[in-house]
């Protein structure tokens, strides 16, 4: 079970997918790819314009990850990584990408594809996020407030399951399609920023398309992924400078400066006889 666990955090793999999990995908894309799968027949989903698969996922192994122009999953067997395939193969194919090579080795699978535009397909997991696990209904609200900013964005969900399996906090997924970048990190990807330090939204708005103030530490963005530092002073003087040297920090490590901003706090902060007094918190592109 520890190692289930482990597998499970570290992936987010899914298996096992019933009749209602494969929305939106023809009758004839399953039968070409032999999938499984009892009445009824397949609805169409008229939630987004783009049409994205939707479902649940109850089981480990079906549940991709992404990473530059691939999809990954850890299979226990090959036959695992087969479905895997065949149930990831129609949805890519539905928004015209092609799979051009499958791979499975010491129970890690690779999916690989390319698309007509270029695009490349990334995911989301709304785990992090606030909300009531215990209400399906709050889930498919969060579902639906994720997932309509990339519409309008030009992102195009491709899929979106809910997750629900006991190693894991009831949740769910996105999968949509964004530009690639040889850094990642340098893409526009649904993200969140989530550090424990409160977030200054009003700094922020104008570098990223904030989808959601979670909570006051906690907020889901359309952008570049963002980094956020705090440094102490012990005064004006002192925390300007601290903020200087990192800023000259970012540039020596190819980051971008966004903005800061510098309170005197209320209470001083004191470490071995030495008193803090002001505080400044600095966002910055990874």
């Amino acid at each position: 079970m520890k190692k289930l666990a482990m597998i499970a955090a570290a992936m987010l793999s899914v298996s096992a997918l019933s009749a209602a999990e494969l929305n939106d995908i023809s009758t004839g894309d399953i039968k070409a790819y032999k999938i499984e799968l009892p009445a009824p027949v397949l609805q169409r989903n008229d939630a987004g314009k783009s049409g994205h698969v939707t479902g649940e996922i109850t089981k480990l192994h079906l549940l991709a990850r992404t990473s530059k122009n691939l999809l990954f999953t850890h299979a226990k067997t090959e036959a695992e990584f087969k479905e895997f395939v065949d149930m990831w193969t129609p949805i890519l194919g539905k928004f015209g990408i092609k799979v051009t090579g499958t791979e499975y080795n010491n129970e890690f699978g690779k999916l690989t594809y390319e698309s007509a535009d270029g695009r490349v397909v990334r995911d989301f997991t709304a785990e992090k996020m606030n909300y009531d696990a215990l209400s399906s209904t709050s889930i498919a609200a969060l579902q639906r407030e994720v997932l309509e900013p990339l519409d309008k964005a030009g992102m195009t969900p491709v899929a979106s399951f809910t997750i629900n399996h006991e190693i894991f906090r009831p949740t769910f997924n996105v999968y949509y399609l964004t530009k690639p970048e040889e850094n990642m990190d340098h893409e526009i990807q649904l993200r969140q920023l989530k550090n424990g330090d409160d977030i200054e939204f009003d700094l922020l708005a104008g570098f990223v398309n904030i989808v959601k103030k979670d909570r006051s530490f906690s907020m889901v963005y359309i952008g570049k992924l963002l980094g956020q530092k705090g440094k102490l002073g012990t005064d004006e003087a002192a925390i300007a400078v601290k903020l200087a040297d990192y800023k000259k920090f970012l540039v020596e490590n190819n980051k971008e400066f966004i903005a800061s901003k510098t309170y005197k706090l209320e209470k001083p902060i004191e470490f071995t006889d030495i008193k803090f007094n002001y505080y400044v918190n600095i966002y910055f592109f990874q």
